[in-house]
């Protein structure tokens, strides 16, 4: 059974002796220090496997590359297409605008 010291509400606990109090702070800070440890090893353990789920992650995964070997004026010519695209999306999307209802 490990030595402990006596509580502050301990009668028999010595007053001469303020190391106790000393003892006890110190005893609580540890405590704390240990359960912080064990909060930052799970949260850690939780981040390892977010990462490992992020680069085990589906092959099919969209992606785009920008310029791969492609002739600078059809990567322009292809990105103002998009813009166009997009452009006439959101006029759509306006009241009045093709396609919409307009209100009034």
């Amino acid at each position: 059974m490990e030595p402990t010291a006596p509580s502050e509400a301990d009668p028999a606990r010595p007053e001469s002796r303020p190391d106790w109090r000393s003892l006890s702070h110190l005893r609580d800070r540890v405590e704390a220090a240990v359960r912080e440890i064990e909060r930052l090893r799970a949260e850690n353990a939780d981040l390892a496997r977010r990462v490992a789920e992020l680069q085990d992650g589906p092959a099919s995964a969209p992606s785009f590359r920008f310029g791969d070997g492609d002739d600078p004026d059809a990567l322009k010519a292809r990105v103002q297409g998009f813009i166009d695209l997009v452009d006439g999306l959101l006029q759509a999307d306006e009241p009045g605008g093709d396609g919409s209802p307009s209100d009034g």
